[in-house]
């Protein structure tokens, strides 16, 4: 795996291949490092969804000029963010607390490539064109990023089936799991 990211080792087409030949631990060990791109990997897509949305609400600002002021969507990113209707007036009335994933950084990166806080505070001076450009990439990103979560799901999913054969027929004893050292 030397000079290949995790995640390529874990797209690749042989990585779950010849499960039931596996040791046990070796697929505790793949299922952790599924769920830990996974996670990651959601981070850093509702971190471009959070984006997207103050990019959007710009869009809906000038195409609803007049109606909403141009400090609104300022004012109003709690709403934006939390899902509330663009301009609402409404605090957001739940704050998530999300750590943040060490694998979340290439991907992160890439959200950061698209958008940055330089981008988004500068919307303003872009142009109609610009902004539905910004759009349709961050959009496509998401998708990228949507399609990638469903891969490591549809992995984790077959690795916890196997660990679950295996406990289901005895092949692996759960009590090894409560006196495994830590």
């Amino acid at each position: 795996m030397a000079g290949q990211r995790r995640i390529d080792h874990i797209q690749a087409e042989g990585y779950l291949a010849d499960l039931e030949l596996r040791d046990t631990d070796e697929i505790r060990r793949m299922r952790d490092e599924c769920e830990e791109e996974e996670s990651g990997i959601s981070y850093a897509r509702r971190v471009l969804q959070g984006k997207l949305d103050i990019v959007r609400a710009e869009v809906v600002r000038r195409r609803d000029a007049g109606s909403v002021t141009a400090a609104s969507v300022l004012e109003g990113l709690p709403g934006i963010l939390g899902g509330d209707d663009v301009g609402s007036g409404r605090p957001a009335t739940r704050v998530t607390r999300f750590l943040v994933p060490p694998s979340v950084q290439h991907h992160r990166r890439t959200v950061d490539q698209l958008a940055d806080d330089t981008v988004l505070a500068k919307l303003r001076d872009r142009s109609d064109e610009e902004l539905a450009e910004l759009v349709e990439r961050m959009a496509e990103k998401e998708r990228e990023l949507s399609s990638l979560r469903r891969l490591l799901l549809d992995r984790i999913d077959a690795l916890q089936a196997e660990l679950t054969r295996r406990y289901k027929s005895g092949a692996a004893n759960v009590s090894e799991l409560l006196t495994r050292p830590t």
